[in-house]
Order: C-alpha cells, then structure tokens, then sequence
C-alpha cells in the first residue's frame, strides 16, 4: 500500500511517499481503510526526536496517529465491529501509521463514527478532544461550581476543554493570542500580561496547563492549597507543588475506546466543534507534512485519500 515514509530524526525529515507492507490484521486487530488522516504538535516532536524517552520510533517510519476512516478486515477475535463500519481512532504513537492508505490498530483503539460526521473533521478529534476529555473527567474530575483555568486556550486542546467542560463549572480560558475562540463560548478570556491574570488564577480550583514555561510557574504560586493541576506540556516543579500544597499530574494520553465515542458522541451533538482543518491531498502529503513539521505552517492540517463513507 502506498504511505508517507520518513528515514530517520530531523529537523526537517526527508519525507517521500513509498510503500509499506500491505499486512493482515493479527488477534484483536482491525485494519483501517484510511479516509482522512489529521496531523498534531506530536507529529512535529516525534519526528525531530523529541520524544525518543517516550516514544522510540523505527525507520522508515509512517507517521501520524489520528485517522478515520473504514473497517476493512477484521483480526481473530474481533467481534465488537463489522467490515464497512466508520469509525475514527488513533494508534500508538511509536506504530504512528495514519498518513497511508491503510492502517492496522488495536480494536479498542477505535469507535463508531456517528453518522453525520465527516471523515475530515472525525480525524480532529482523538488527540487534541481526546487529552482534553481525559484530564477534565479522569484527572482533574471538576466538579460543579469549580472555576477552572485554561492556560494556551487558544490551541486546539484549550479549546476542546472549553466545550467539554461540565455544565455548571466557571471557566476561565487564558491564551495570548486567542485564534479560533468561539465568541459565543461562555468561558471568560483573559491574557497573561494583563494586571488581573494572576487574582483570577488565584480562585481557581482547577488548571488545565496547556502552555507549560512561566506561565505555568505563576499560576503554581498564585493557586489556592488543595487546587488540581494536570499538565500536558510539561511536569509541574515537584519541589513548587508540594510547598503550594496543590495536587499536580502531568498527562499522556491513554488511547481508550470511551474517550473516543465520547468525543465522537460530544462532536455529532454539536457540543464539540473542531476548527474546520485545511485539507490536503495524499500526492501532497510528503510537501505538507515537511512544511508543518519545520513549523512553516498553522492551524489544523488533515490528509484526506479521496475515499469516502
């Protein structure tokens, strides 16, 4: 089958379209045929080398994690899904795979795509709405009536938290420079450099810490004692945390198939709504994903094959 194919770590890695090896699905396994296929920040880490502690990865290697598409063979044991299912999921950062024709994951790694959501916008959804659910609902668990802080909520994972959140919970979205909020959201937005960031900070209960850095350390020394931090950019000082008596955890997202339903769920309701992705084709893919991966691009970028549900 044909695939994007990088050689090794770089800065800019010598990205080429080739052909990977067209294989079966083994015990517990699905194939995916691949209809659209969203690049993320983890791309650009991985692929620089980022990320080897983590996620070591094997040359020639396929990137990308967050696909949807079609079931197209089914693996030993697979019962749960059907040849021709839609579905959205997101494979193991060290397999990567999405940016081919096809992809071989776990079963559990993907969910039914709702009827209605389209492919390009389904392949948004399992990382960035995916940390997002996870540390709000497994993590920081906010309860009703908490004030929770968004730091980089102008990134697709700030924003996703500010849909997700819990009715009832004051949320309060801090990004510099805000691109692609919603001004119908009812989270209040507040800029790091303004006189009030750090008296807002202080009341809240909750911090999702999407930006990491300075940031991060003052929200540390301005929240109350017994306030949650989860952040997804880098750990909280162990030494600042303990001395501010808050609890702190830093997040990887566990791909599981109840947060994906629950996002996929969350999206065909119209709660969760993605920045529309530039689209891009599969012959343009090795230009693309240079330029994203240098930083010479913004925004969502997302492959699409041409098929279709």
């Amino acid at each position: 089958m044909r695939a994007l194919l990088i050689d090794g770590y770089a800065p800019v890695p010598s990205a080429h379209l080739g052909t990977a090896a067209d294989v079966r699905p083994g015990p517990g396994e699905v194939r995916i045929r691949v209809e659209a296929a969203a690049l993320n920040p983890l791309d650009a880490k991985l692929a620089h080398g980022d990320m080897t502690g983590w996620f070591p990865l094997a040359f020639p290697y396929v990137p990308g994690t967050d696909f949807a598409g079609v079931v197209d063979a089914l693996g030993e044991a697979v019962t749960d899904l059907r040849l021709g299912d839609a579905v959205l999921g997101r494979s193991d950062p060290v397999a990567g795979g999405a940016l081919a024709e096809a992809i071989i994951v776990p079963a559990r790694c993907v969910t039914r795509r709702p009827e209605g959501l389209d492919a390009s916008i389904a392949a948004c959804l399992p990382t960035p709405a995916g940390i997002a659910y996870q540390a709000l609902f497994d993590h920081l668990r906010v309860p009703e009536g908490a004030v929770l802080l968004i730091l980089g909520a102008g990134g697709a994972v700030g924003r996703a938290a500010i849909q997700l959140a819990p009715a009832g919970v004051e949320v309060v979205a801090c990004a510099g420079q805000p691109r692609g909020t919603d001004p119908a959201s009812p989270a209040r937005w507040v800029r790091p450099d303004e006189p009030d960031f750090l008296p807002v900070a202080a009341k809240a209960d909750c911090v999702l810490d999407c930006a990491g850095g300075e940031i991060q350390h003052r929200v540390i020394a301005a929240v109350h004692p017994g306030a949650k931090l989860a952040a997804i950019v880098a750990p909280a000082d162990e030494a600042a945390v303990v001395a501010r008596g808050i609890e702190a955890a830093f997040l990887v997202l566990e791909t599981r198939r109840d947060t994906l339903a629950a996002i996929a769920d969350a999206a065909a309701r119209g709660v969760l709504h993605p920045e529309a992705p530039a689209v891009f084709g599969f012959e343009e893919s090795a230009a693309t994903y240079r330029d994203y991966v240098a930083g010479r691009t913004i925004g969502k970028l997302v492959m699409t094959t041409g098929g279709g549900r």
